[in-house]
């Protein structure tokens, strides 16, 4: 007998929420029910224009690590915080195979650009994953989000950029350690580039990646680099 792919039986079994797993209404694309997009950590309130941080009404439009790092990024799209519910969403979707759950991320991070207005992006692009932890995983949740985004705002998705094999896992190091480490890691592509770049991935911890790869791809002839990302790790 032959074995049923488990996304064919997906097909018939319950939608469910990606943070609560309730069921929901196989009408509902974005796979959020009602109670958990009222109630998930969503950004509000001032925050900082580059990073997207809360920061206290009145204060100065940047954060003090934004001056600080001279974050070479424009400005950041970021729906929600890195807590509760989210981060074990986030969690689930790395590290228990529940690659579905890009399709709520990508539409949460569109949402948020179509609300802030946004310019015209002339490509998205993601940031890579090495090739050894890309094969254990079988996919790149960052690629996944980006091509939701892209699908939903009409934006193309190119691979710009690659990752080393032996690179440490960002999540493992120190703040200090987590600024030096991209420089080892990530690599632009044999490729010109131009025009204004949307760049995604997942979290937004302490900016050193998205920071680092935003700047190759000004090396390689982007205009402006935007970037996007899930959650936010609030600093404390």
């Amino acid at each position: 007998m032959k074995i049923i792919s488990s996304k064919f039986l997906s097909l018939f079994l319950p939608h469910k929420c990606t943070f609560c797993r309730e069921a929901i209404s196989y009408k509902n694309n974005t796979f959020i029910c009602e109670s958990c997009m009222e109630n998930i950590p969503f950004i509000k309130g001032d925050v900082c224009v580059r990073c997207s941080s809360p920061r206290q009404s009145g204060s100065m439009p940047v954060c003090n690590t934004c001056r600080k790092y001279s974050h070479p990024f424009t400005s950041s799209f970021t729906p929600l915080t890195y807590t509760g519910k989210v981060r074990r969403a986030l969690l689930n979707l790395k590290f228990h195979n529940k690659e579905n759950y890009c399709r709520s991320f990508s539409f949460l991070i569109a949402n948020n650009i179509m609300q802030k207005g946004y310019p015209d992006f002339d490509f998205i692009t993601y940031i890579p994953l090495p090739p050894e932890r890309l094969k254990e995983r079988g996919f790149n949740q960052s690629e996944l989000i980006a091509k939701g985004v892209g699908s939903i705002l009409n934006i193309p998705v190119t691979d710009t950029l690659f990752r080393v094999n032996g690179s440490a896992k960002q999540s493992s190091l120190s703040s200090a350690e987590r600024r030096k480490n991209p420089k080892k890691s990530f690599f632009a592509r044999d490729m010109k580039l131009k025009g204004t770049a949307l760049l995604i991935d997942d979290i937004y911890t302490t900016g050193s990646t998205l920071a680092y790869t935003s700047s190759l791809l000004l090396k390689m002839g982007c205009d402006k680099v935007y970037i996007a990302t899930a959650a936010l790790q609030v600093k404390k």
